[in-house]
């Protein structure tokens, strides 16, 4: 949705300084909306890049400006006291999480709000900022897909030879995201390939041994191709307000859907069919608690260093998954409804993102992917997907509902908290604004 800011504490005296000429306007509007657009290429959330472009237009004494994004455009104008309108569009072309980005950009942005260099500062400024970036090799990559692989595969109840061949599983799935991507090929034909490839292989490996339950590798490895961080940022969005982006990101979790439910059942139905000798319907594991946050954990480093997690903050991002499953767990064994437990559990969550945030001066979000990790429904979508490929539709539906409630609870709990942290910080600027 639009958003139209006034800083009105600004003073006439105050603005003059920055009253520049049309050519002026033109390239701080073209610098701000690069950086924005950095910042969305890292996977930042939709207020976020509407508040990057508000914050620094109106730190240059501008005080009119508009700002419209979707996950893949930005739309942004302003309109200068001396002058017409100046607009600019960018769009999206490629983009992923990165979470080291949205660390840097959001610094720069906050560095450019409060030194208001001239524009070939600020262009040299973003430069650095993008060549500072940092991104892990190969080695890394494949070791945190191999790592989420070995995390869920004993976190959703698997012994440790399950886990290996879920690690196994997601290493040769994050081989195949890396050429699918070399390619330019689309999220669904992405999705169908990747998760056709582990499922198969999931069962492949358990026909020659190396595993028992099939199901339990193919959930830990399917961990990596879930859009459960899209699906509820897409709830988060439409909450918010910003229903075309929401909406947006919802169309794109239905096509990835669509994909892992084809790919994985057709998988399974051609692997069961060249190796009928394989057992299917074990029970999980049921892991005592500990192991459990443990597993998690280590599932947690996996997509910490996936989306590119550098720096001091690691251990303390990691202790947010534990906290998140640890508040879910005896929330549950309270008797707590599995939706009410995912909601407290993911409301302690943003809880715990938003006060590191402040504590170490870091945008929220890195703290928060890592602590809703262990709440991503993996399990549930998986079942979801057999109970279809088995034609049990009633039992799919219900299973469908289950996860997708689990996920909307996440959604509100996080939106609870953080809401409440912006309208605290609203109160806390008014108030200074008075004083």
């Amino acid at each position: 949705m639009a958003h139209k800011k006034k800083n009105k504490e600004l003073t006439e005296e105050e603005r003059a300084p920055y009253v520049k000429d049309q050519k002026f306007y033109e390239e701080l509007l073209e610098a701000t909306v690069s950086l924005a657009n950095k910042l969305q290429a890292c996977g930042a959330e939709t207020y976020r890049v509407e508040d990057a472009i508000t914050r620094i237009i109106n730190a240059y004494g501008v005080v009119k400006t508009d700002t419209f994004v979707i996950p893949s455009c930005i739309m942004a104008s302003l309109e200068p006291d001396d002058g017409p309108v100046v607009t600019k569009i960018r769009r999206l072309k490629e983009g992923g999480t990165m979470l080291d980005g949205i660390e840097k950009y959001s610094a720069l942005c906050r560095r450019i709000c409060a030194e208001k260099p001239d524009i070939p500062v600020f262009r040299r400024w973003l430069r650095e900022t993008e060549a500072s970036v940092c991104v892990y090799g190969p080695v890394v990559y494949y070791l945190s897909a191999f790592l989420i692989g070995l995390g869920f595969g004993i976190f959703f109840g698997g012994t440790w030879l399950e886990a290996a061949a879920a690690g196994l599983c997601c290493t040769a799935t994050g081989a195949s995201l890396k050429f699918m991507g070399k390619l330019h090929a689309n999220a669904f034909f992405t999705s169908f390939v990747c998760s056709f490839i582990l499922a198969f292989l999931a069962n492949a490996l358990t026909a020659v041994g190396l595993c028992k339950n099939a199901d339990i590798a193919t959930i830990g490895a399917l961990m990596l191709l879930v859009p459960g961080f899209l699906f509820t940022n897409s709830l988060r969005d439409v909450i918010y307000g910003d229903t075309m982006s929401g909406i947006n990101r919802l169309v794109q979790v239905l096509i990835i859907a669509v994909a892992l439910v084809i790919g994985t059942s057709a998988a399974v139905s051609l692997a069961r069919h060249i190796f009928p000798e394989i057992v299917t319907g074990l029970i999980p594991i049921d892991h005592p608690l500990w192991l459990q946050c443990a597993a998690g954990l280590i599932g947690t480093l996996g997509f910490g260093f996936m989306f590119n997690m550098h720096g001091r903050g690691i251990p303390l991002a990691l202790l947010g998954s534990v906290i998140s499953w640890l508040v879910c767990s005896l929330c549950m064994r309270a008797g707590l409804g599995e939706a009410t437990c995912y909601l407290i559990a993911a409301a302690a969550s943003s809880f715990y993102a938003e006060i590191m945030a402040r504590i170490r001066k870091f945008p929220a979000t890195s703290y928060l992917l890592c602590a809703l990790v262990p709440l991503i429904p993996g399990a549930g979508i998986y079942y979801t997907m057999d109970f279809l490929r088995r034609g049990m539709t009633a039992e799919a539906y219900a299973k469908g509902m289950a996860t997708a409630s689990i996920a909307g609870a996440m959604a509100i709990g996080v939106l609870l908290i953080s809401t409440a942290f912006r309208m605290w910080g609203v109160w806390k600027k008014n108030r200074t604004g008075k004083k």
